[in-house]
């Protein structure tokens, strides 16, 4: 290799698409799209090569690292064949060459994803602290799994592949100790609590925990950590923890200032804002950002105008963005652009906003009351179509939340008084004189095709030769942004001066237009026509057929939906989806796993295409069939050792679950939208989800709908939404009206089991509680079903260690961690583990706490935010009960703030009851009698699974409150409290363990 070639390897190994993966799974990626390489015998030739580039290996080599002793007698020729196939996919910018007498990979530093995680790991030992962080974070989120995956363990590749993952916690423990040093201790500390776990003798790990902690004003809590080392290496290794660790912990002790002082935490709406946002450039818009900006501060609705591909959306998240950095609000995106029914604003909003319909409450209610306390911005996207519905749900909330602000994008103004309305204008043009790349390159309008030029055609520049032209199209497009990225992006496959005369006969043919807001949209129209005549007949109809998607698809997705005059377009998907990639028909917006979505300019005109040629029907029944087959599979991949990855994707796809089971819903399908609901209802439950519930609602509610094989289930879930709701009367009669609508006594799901239980335990009645419980666990066991037994154990433990028989409560747990390990899927055994946990407490802390805490870890691995918070409440309670009674408050927050943003009331109760007890023993006395009203009204005071020494503890406690606050000041705040609305009294809870846990209280 060249010294020319080497460090134009170095200049372009930061920035480039990767080419060969191997950090994870052995692929080859090009433009963000895997590429097919044939069977696992040609990925493990590859892995082989790859692992030894730069050298040759021998065919005999690969012959026996391949097959073995099981080598055919073909294993030359074939050898030869996969070789062949890989050199036709890795080319021509991978080469794999012949080289005394066998093959050498021959692949630039730019084209492989492990020289560019090396390059950004030097790089970071060059900068400081600040610069270091960013490039680490860059270069271990290269990583998708364990280097070369299934193919590690093939001898040549083996001590390439322990090399790179030792690397990779080297350059792990070097991000945390940067971060750490730039002030972002409260980020790395849940990352570092993982790591502890997968590697719990690299010390370094703990170490930095240990400072993190500290710096997250949990002393404590890192001392114990230093404890559970010391004990983990004595016991397991026969060793002590080194000199460095004794020494923070004196340092720890004494509270020394040299370890550091927690530091202020990054507004959320700053990391969602940047998130949004995008890596491309931000061209020509900075005096509208700041009128923007301005006018947040002074007006409570602000709403930006303007035709479609102005650049509106973002503008929008630009100024969201600073008004987020400067003053540390909150910020929310609400994406409208694909939602066709208006009553489904409420839904989307609060989908957006993390939060669930409450009891007694209206979603819309919810949303004005969860909003009418908090400071925040609401970015409101794509409004145009839905002015009716949205403009009142503005007024209400600008009416009832004062401290919100409202940033709305629409083609046309909400028509509220008092709504500032920006009239966004395209980009400023060059003058018609300009000849020059001085004078063209002042221009906005300019400066963006130039930038997303060089982003198609790395090599173009502006220069005095062609600025006339660049001039010329920037004025054809009237200095629309999306018709100049549009434009841009053609320069792949012509020049500039072919690109400006093509677009002046495009323009010509259709006659003058005037420069008007209409004449503008005519102009984008008409070029993303142009855009779209250019693209062969297939792509034209898989484009047309993505307009069915709500919100992002990936490539399976694509495969399934889009059909070509009949014939599925599976084998020709990422080929497609590449041309409209780099034709700027196509988003990609992640690269891991690959997923693409329209800018709603282009997903309109593909509509219309759609509806045009007749077949927007059955795109859309494909799409509907498409995702219920994802649910269902998704519904089996959930009780499997891969939750976590099922439960990610069905996450990502929520917004087209929603499209597609209330478009089901819409046209009578009551089949489809039956199977949907009781697929994802798990999902629900799990990832604190209850939308699904509404979704059971419309579907029971279809005509037809009781008599199919689903509906008992569904009608389950209706039922489970009102016992989370508190609503324990209709969630009654909904579970036994399920299990009438059962094949028999027993139901097939066991959800109505499973919702008599829980209610006839909050109202007080264990042995009916108990009675429902033997059933499920009854049916579970004839089922033969691990998943169903499991958490039919995990129910029954916590169901008896909660009337106080933690011994058989424990059996029952350990019953379920049995039956957790044969299942292997992270919810399973957290259940399990919170279970044991829980029937521990009273003899062993020290092993209940761990139980919990590996219980809360596996949740949150898993994505099951609901078993999460169950443990983590126990987790805080224990470690209030040790002492550590700051540590578990403020651990309580984070937990009753996923009950309120869920709505899940049930739960919420059982938690509060236990911060009741924490704030009595930190002295928090009126606060605590404020809450035992509110418990005690809600009759949330001795209900719930509850145990009875606890129950007896409680009684205690306010009996010793009464008398320390005295009966009159006592009776005064439990008034106050029983008063107050389940929002308020939680939102008062809030304030005060911020105000108590925070590094001013207590």
């Amino acid at each position: 290799m060249t010294a020319e070639r080497m460090r134009r390897d170095d200049d372009e190994s930061v920035g480039c698409p990767i080419g060969l993966r191997v950090l994870g799974p052995v692929t080859f990626e090009r433009r963000g799209i895997r590429s097919p390489m044939g069977g696992p015998k040609a990925q493990q030739v590859l892995a082989v090569l790859a692992a030894n580039r730069g050298r040759s290996v021998s065919a005999d080599l690969l012959i026996d690292a391949v097959w073995g002793d099981e080598a055919p007698r073909s294993a030359t020729a074939t050898l030869q064949s996969h070789v062949s196939r890989l050199r036709a996919v890795l080319g021509p910018e991978i080469a794999i060459g012949r080289q005394g007498g066998g093959y050498m990979i021959d692949v630039p530093d730019s084209g492989i994803d492990a020289a560019r995680f090396e390059t950004l790991l030097q790089r970071s030992r060059q900068v400081a602290a600040a610069d270091a962080a960013p490039l680490l974070a860059e270069a271990l989120g290269l990583w998708r799994g364990s280097a070369f995956a299934d193919h590690a363990d093939l001898y040549p590749v083996r001590p390439e592949a322990v090399r790179l993952d030792e690397l990779r916690l080297v350059a792990t423990e070097q991000w945390a100790s940067a971060s750490l040093e730039c002030g972002d201790a409260a980020s790395v500390v849940s990352e570092l609590e993982s790591l502890v776990e997968r590697h719990p003798f690299r010390e370094r790990f703990w170490v930095l925990l240990m400072l993190g902690l500290h710096r997250t004003g949990r002393q404590a809590e890192a001392l114990r950590r230093a404890n559970e080392l010391r004990r983990r290496l004595r016991e397991e290794v026969g060793l002590d923890v080194s000199a460095q660790v004794r020494e923070l912990e004196q340092h720890i002790l004494a509270d020394d200032p040299s370890l550091g002082s927690p530091a202020r935490v990054s507004p959320p709406g700053t990391a969602v804002a940047a998130r949004l946002l995008g890596s491309t450039s931000f061209v020509g818009r900075d005096p509208e950002v700041v009128e923007l900006v301005e006018a947040l501060g002074n007006h409570a609705v602000v709403t930006v105008t303007g035709p479609g591909g102005v650049g509106k959306t973002r503008l929008a998240l630009r100024s969201a963005a600073k008004v987020a950095d400067e003053s540390g609000i909150d910020v929310t995106l609400v994406e409208l652009a694909t939602l066709r029914d208006p009553a489904g604003v409420a839904r989307v909003v609060a989908h957006a906003l993390d939060i669930q319909q409450r009891q007694y409450r209206t979603l819309d209610e919810t949303i004005v009351e969860y909003l009418a306390p908090r400071r925040g911005l609401l970015v409101l996207d794509n409004c145009e179509h839905l002015t009716d519905t949205v403009a009142p749900f503005v007024d209400r909330l600008r009416s009832c939340c004062p401290e919100l602000r409202i940033l709305a994008t629409s083609r046309q103004p909400l028509g509220l008084a008092g709504e500032f309305v920006s009239v966004l204008m395209p980009l400023a043009l060059p003058s018609f004189d300009a000849a020059t790349c001085k004078d063209v390159q002042a221009s906005p309008a300019a400066q963006l095709f130039v930038a997303r030029a060089q982003t198609a055609v790395p090599q173009f520049a502006l220069s005095d030769e062609n600025a006339r032209s660049v001039a010329e199209i920037c004025r054809r497009l009237e200095g629309l942004p999306l018709g100049v990225e549009l434009a841009a992006a053609r320069l792949r496959a012509m020049g500039v001066d072919a690109l400006a005369e093509r677009l002046a006969q495009r323009v010509q043919s259709l006659g003058q237009l005037q420069r008007s807001s209409d004449g503008r949209h005519r102009t984008l129209v008409d070029l993303v026509r142009w855009s779209y005549d250019l693209l062969d007949p297939t792509a034209q109809q898989v484009f047309a057929q993505l307009a069915v998607f709500a919100g992002g698809f990936d490539l399976d997705a694509v495969s399934a939906v889009c059909d070509v005059e009949g014939d599925g377009v599976s084998a020709d998907t990422v080929d497609i989806l590449a041309d409209l990639v780099e034709q700027s028909m196509v988003i990609l917006v992640e690269r891991r796993v690959p997923r693409y979505r329209l800018l709603e300019p282009l997903r309109e005109f593909a509509l219309d295409r759609l509806t045009d040629d007749g077949r927007l029907l059955a795109a859309e029944a494909r799409h509907l069939d498409f995702f219920l087959g994802l649910a269902e599979r998704g519904a089996v991949g959930l009780d499997t050792p891969d939750e976590a990855i099922w439960s990610a994707r069905l996450d990502r796809n929520f917004e087209n679950f929603r499209a597609a089971v209330l478009g089901a819903a819409r046209a009578g399908d009551a089949d489809r939208a039956l199977r949907v609901v009781a697929a994802l209802r798990e999902l629900g439950f799990r990832r604190v989800q209850y939308e699904v519930m509404a979704w059971a609602d419309a579907a029971v509610a279809i005509p037809g709908a009781d008599a199919h094989p689903a509906y008992a289930t569904v009608l389950g879930v209706c039922g489970y939404g009102h016992w989370v709701r508190g609503d324990l009367e209709d969630a009654i009669r909904l579970a036994r009206a399920a299990l009438d609508a059962g094949p028999g006594d027993e139901s097939v799901s066991g959800l109505p089991e499973r919702v008599l239980a829980n209610a006839h335990f909050y109202l007080g009645d264990p042995d009916e509680a108990l009675r429902w419980m033997d059933q499920l666990l009854r049916a579970a066991r004839r089922a033969r079903d691990a998943a169903r037994l499991a958490h039919a154990l995990y129910m029954r433990s916590v169901a008896q260690t909660s009337i106080g028989d933690t011994v058989r409560g424990a059996v029952l747990a350990g019953e379920a961690r049995a039956a957790a390990a044969s299942v292997g899927s992270g919810t399973a055994l957290a259940q399990a583990g919170y279970a044991l946990g829980l029937a521990l407490e009273g003899t062993d802390q020290d092993e209940a706490l761990g139980h919990l805490e590996t219980a809360a870890r596996f949740a949150a691995e898993a994505g099951n935010r609901w078993i999460e918070a169950f443990a983590l409440t126990e987790v805080h309670s224990l470690r209030a009960r040790r002492g550590e009674h700051v540590a578990g408050l403020a651990g309580f927050g984070e937990v009753v703030r996923t009950w309120y943003r869920g709505g899940d009331w049930a739960n919420q109760w059982l938690s509060l009851r236990h911060v009741f007890g924490v704030l009595v023993d930190l002295g928090a006395f009126e606060v605590a009698a404020v809450l035992y009203g509110a418990l005690t009204a809600a009759g949330a005071a001795h209900a719930l699974p509850f145990e009875p020494a606890d129950a007896q503890r409680l009684d205690a406690i306010v009996v010793d409150l009464r008398s320390l606050l005295g009966n009159a000041y006592f009776v005064a705040a439990v008034r106050r409290g029983a008063s107050m609305t389940d929002s308020e009294i939680v939102e008062y809870l809030i304030d005060q363990i911020d105000e108590l846990a925070g590094p001013g209280g207590h």
